[in-house]
């Protein structure tokens, strides 16, 4: 997720118009950023701790993580539908990833919330 987000904030340039105005998933690139990171964080040192910072704790943390699911699930899939207007085959590659990685984090977080 963190890898593809850079690739793809470098590859595709809109401007604030694009961004505003249009369906560019292009701000859920930064997402995939923080997210990367933590996913980066976890891998390596195999602590949640990031992910129950960002989540929240208290009464709530059960629908907040239901709610990142689909906030990710739905990023997703938006994601991998929006591919078709991509030109380049690079930029569609990575796009299809990207989308892809949203769907497992989303997953990861669904498997977690029901352990």
């Amino acid at each position: 997720m963190f890898l593809t987000s850079v690739l793809l904030i470098t590859k595709v340039h809109v401007n604030l118009s694009e961004i505003l105005f249009t369906f560019n998933p292009y701000p859920f690139y930064f997402i995939g950023l923080i997210f990367g990171v933590e996913r980066i964080f976890y891998g390596v040192t195999g602590s949640s701790k990031l992910l129950s910072l960002i989540m929240g704790g208290g009464e709530y943390s059960s629908l907040s993580t239901l709610a990142l699911f689909i906030f990710f699930l739905s990023f997703g899939l938006y994601v991998i539908i929006y591919t078709i207007a991509y030109t380049q085959i690079i930029l569609q590659m990575l796009n299809v990833i990207n989308g892809i990685s949203y769907l497992l984090f989303s997953l990861s977080i669904f498997k977690a919330w029901h352990m």
